[in-house]
């Protein structure tokens, strides 16, 4: 059942055990317009529609997505008039900071690329889990931006068709998926019977 991105980052700080913090918050329609127009021109000046996309042969749909990305993260940020676009090191969510060159407040940024875009498809995109790595990067109120990068394959190349991006709010709706895990440590430390074969 579908939940608000907002009421998804409480009940996950809960389970953390952390003190409850605003991770998501309302955009202001001036900085959606700032970055939408900045976005804009970069795609314009860029022309990275145009140019094809190096793929390595025999490369997975899933690997085809990242190269696509890797290949947008090299050629498009430099075209950005107003923000640029920084690695946020660590694993998890998210992968990128936007910047605004000013100064002033950061955006986690979260590209995914696909080869289409089809407003009915069901398929999961991951796109956050542990509130560690957003709770350290990023003081609340946080604005969430979701940058997706579509693209296609025309004969034996690879092009950029166009980018989507999705200004994601406390109201945004997501999929939750509980999931269990377990860790060298935690077996270590079980009751359960276990057993180590030479």
């Amino acid at each position: 059942m579908p939940t608000p991105l907002s009421d998804y980052y409480r009940e996950l700080q809960q389970r953390e055990a952390l003190q409850i913090l605003e991770l998501v918050a309302d955009w202001n329609a001036n900085v959606v317009e700032a970055i939408s127009v900045d976005f804009r021109n970069a795609m314009a000046a860029s022309q990275i529609n145009r140019q094809a996309v190096p793929i390595r042969a025999g490369s997975t749909n899933q690997s085809i997505g990242n190269q696509v990305a890797d290949f947008f993260t090299l050629q498009f940020p430099q075209h950005l008039n107003e923000h640029g676009i920084r690695a946020c090191a660590g694993a998890g969510y998210p992968d990128k900071i936007l910047v605004p060159r000013q100064g002033g407040t950061t955006f986690p940024l979260e590209l995914k690329a696909t080869s289409s875009w089809d407003a009915a498809d069901s398929n999961r995109r991951v796109l956050t889990s542990s509130s560690r790595k957003l709770r350290n990067r990023f003081t609340p109120p946080i604005n969430h931006l979701l940058a997706t990068i579509l693209y296609q394959q025309n004969g034996n190349e690879w092009f950029i068709n166009s980018l989507r991006l999705d200004f994601i709010g406390p109201n945004t709706l997501v999929n939750i998926r509980l999931e269990a895990s377990v860790s060298h440590r935690l077996l270590a430390q079980a009751t359960h019977p276990s057993l180590t074969i030479p």
